[in-house]
């Protein structure tokens, strides 16, 4: 995300044990979960990335 350009926040679930807790809660298994106003989505995923950079570059 850093390298496209994003801004992001960073929360390091070692240091914030509720927001695994949360993300269990919310169905997601695997790291890094990203969330956007638009989706949210689990692991890396190159194509998602894609499609929120164009997302954001059509606003």
């Amino acid at each position: 995300m850093e390298s496209r350009g994003f801004d992001f926040e960073l929360i390091n679930i070692d240091n914030h044990p509720d927001a695994a807790d949360m993300l269990r809660a919310q169905g997601f298994r695997q790291l890094p979960v990203v969330v956007t106003e638009q989706s949210s989505w689990s692991g890396f995923r190159p194509d998602m990335i894609n499609r929120l950079r164009q997302s954001v570059a059509h606003v």
